[in-house]
C-alpha cells in the first residue's frame, strides 16, 4: 500500500482531490507554495510508511525521490508529456521500472499511456495501459481505458468512466464495466488549498492526480445499487498559509486511522 507521488502509483488515494498555466509560471523568482516532502505514517502497515523529497524548476516538479524509487517528469511548455520511475538500490543505482506517457488536444488531456515492466524481452513494457479522454464540457470528462497487448499493440476495452468536476474540484466519479455493475464516488471539499495546486500541470492530468483547488473532507464510495456505500473521512492541520501540514485519513468505521500524511513547503 505505500504511496508515492509518482502519478501511476497512489497519490490519488493521498490527494484525490485550476492550477495557475501562467506562461511565466516557470519563472525561479515567483513566490510559489510547492510541498518539499510528503511524509505517510500507516499505523497498522508501519513497512509502508515513506518519506518523498521533491524538486522543481520554478513551479514545474523535477523530481520525487522516496527510499527505494525516484520518478522524473518531462514537460513541453507548460504541459507535463512523460514521467518515468526507477527503482533504487541500495546504492542509488536506478532501473527503469514504469513510465507514462500524455498527448494533450486544445490544452487538454487527450490520452494516457501506462507502462511497466521493461526488460530485454519487453523493450516497451510488457503491461501497458491506455486511457482515452473526452471533454464533454468544462465540468464533465468521460473517458475509456484499454489494455494493450505488447507484442501486437492491439487495444482492448477493458471498462470507461464519468468525471464531474464543480468549481475546480472533482465532485464524482463513475467507473463503468457493464450499465448494471458500476462504481461511484463523491467527494466533499473544504475550501482551504489542495497542496499540489501550485505545481505546473498537475490540474491537467484529471482524476490521475485531481489537482484541484481544495482539499477532499470526505468521500463516499459505493455501487449503483447504493447497497454497500462507505464513508471515509479526513481531518486537517494547516499552516498559516492555508496550506495543509497534517492530514489524517480514517477507515469506513470513522475511528480507525488508516494513513497520515505530513507536509512541508
Amino acid at each position: 500500500m505505500k504511496k508515492n507521488l509518482c502519478l501511476f502509483s497512489a497519490l490519488t488515494l493521498v490527494l484525490i482531490s485550476s492550477c495557475s498555466t501562467d506562461d511565466s509560471s516557470s519563472d525561479s523568482d515567483n513566490n510559489f507554495v510547492l510541498p518539499k516532502t510528503i511524509t505517510m505514517t500507516f499505523p497498522d502497515f508501519s513497512s509502508d510508511n515513506s518519506r518523498e523529497i521533491i524538486t522543481y524548476d520554478g513551479n514545474k516538479i523535477l523530481t520525487s525521490v522516496d527510499e527505494d524509487s525516484k520518478t522524473v517528469f518531462t514537460y513541453d511548455g507548460n504541459f507535463i508529456v512523460k514521467q518515468v520511475k526507477f527503482d533504487l538500490d541500495d546504492k542509488g543505482n536506478g532501473v527503469k521500472n514504469a513510465e507514462v506517457l500524455y498527448t494533450y488536444e486544445n490544452g487538454k488531456l487527450k490520452t494516457r499511456t501506462l507502462k511497466e515492466e521493461f526488460s530485454t524481452e519487453y523493450p516497451n513494457g510488457q503491461y501497458i495501459y491506455k486511457t482515452v479522454y473526452t471533454h464533454n464540457s468544462d465540468n464533465q470528462v468521460t473517458y475509456v481505458y484499454y489494455v494493450v497487448d505488447s507484442k501486437t499493440n492491439i487495444e482492448v476495452k477493458d471498462h470507461q468512466g464519468v468525471l464531474n468536476y464543480k468549481d475546480g474540484n472533482l465532485v464524482k466519479e463513475e467507473f463503468i464495466v457493464t450499465n448494471d455493475q458500476r462504481n461511484i464516488r463523491s467527494y466533499e471539499y473544504d475550501n482551504k488549498n489542495d497542496p499540489l495546486k501550485n505545481i505546473l500541470g498537475f490540474n491537467l492530468l484529471l482524476n490521475e492526480v485531481n489537482c484541484g483547488n481544495n482539499n477532499i473532507i470526505k468521500t463516499i464510495s459505493g455501487d449503483s445499487s447504493f447497497l454497500n456505500t462507505f464513508v471515509y473521512i479526513r481531518n486537517y492541520i494547516y499552516g498559516d498559509n492555508g496550506y495543509p501540514t497534517k492530514v489524517t485519513s480514517y477507515t469506513s468505521d470513522g475511528k480507525t486511522i488508516e494513513y497520515i500524511t505530513e507536509y512541508t513547503y
